[in-house]
C-alpha cells in the first residue's frame, strides 16, 4: 500500500475511490500539513454528485482505481 501522506508529489490524473464512495482524480497539487507531518493532495470529483468539486484529501484513505 502506498503511503501518499508521505509523498510530496503525485501525478495528475490518477483515479481513486474514497471511503464515502466518490470517484476522484488527482490534480497534481499537493500541500504539506506541518502540524501533522503529512501531505494531502488536491482531488476533483469526476462523476456523480459534486462533479467538478475540488478538495484536499489524504489519499491513504482511498482506493486506487
Amino acid at each position: 500500500m502506498a503511503k501518499y501522506s508521505e509523498t510530496p508529489k503525485v501525478d495528475a490524473g490518477q483515479k481513486f475511490k474514497t471511503v464515502g464512495g466518490a470517484v476522484v482524480q488527482t490534480t497534481g497539487n499537493t500541500q504539506r500539513i506541518e502540524s501533522h507531518n503529512l501531505y494531502v493532495h488536491e482531488v476533483e470529483i469526476v462523476d456523480g454528485t459534486g462533479k467538478g468539486y475540488k478538495y484536499w484529501h489524504n489519499l491513504d484513505n482511498a482506493q486506487k482505481m
